[in-house]
């Protein structure tokens, strides 16, 4: 006899099961089990993105925006956001490049990156 049909045989034996008898309670108890709940993975990480695309986007679109209070002719207040915008815009493309090479490795990078450029595309496009 194969060994996968003894071991089966062997599980069948130990739940104390018969062909003719109702399902036994170990397998009753076992199917109607508390199942885990349904966990949402890794949100936190594509609302971060989101979140952090929405600020960039809206600071790159200000910059070339004459009504905005960081728009062009502003002085050190464009200045300062203009810039951190611009930073922000360059590590967003960092970390999509990083998360390109390495999504087996780093996951939820690769969630964080791509709804954070998704949302500034959308914010300049628009």
């Amino acid at each position: 006899m194969p060994v996968t049909i003894k071991r089966f045989d062997e599980r069948l034996a130990q739940m104390q099961w018969q062909p003719q008898a109702g399902p036994s309670p170990q397998i009753v108890d076992s199917v109607m089990a508390e199942r885990p709940s349904l966990a949402i993975r890794g949100v936190e990480y594509t609302l971060a993105g989101a979140i952090l695309g929405i600020l960039i986007g809206v600071g790159l679109k200000g910059i070339y925006t004459p009504s905005s209070p960081w728009g062009p002719g502003t002085g050190t207040m464009g200045l300062a956001i203009g810039s951190a915008a611009l930073a922000g815009a360059g590590l967003s493309l960092v970390a999509a490049v990083v998360a390109a090479l390495r999504y087996r490795q780093m996951p939820r990078l690769m969630q964080f990156s791509s709804m954070n450029l998704l949302i500034i595309v959308m914010l300049l496009l628009s």
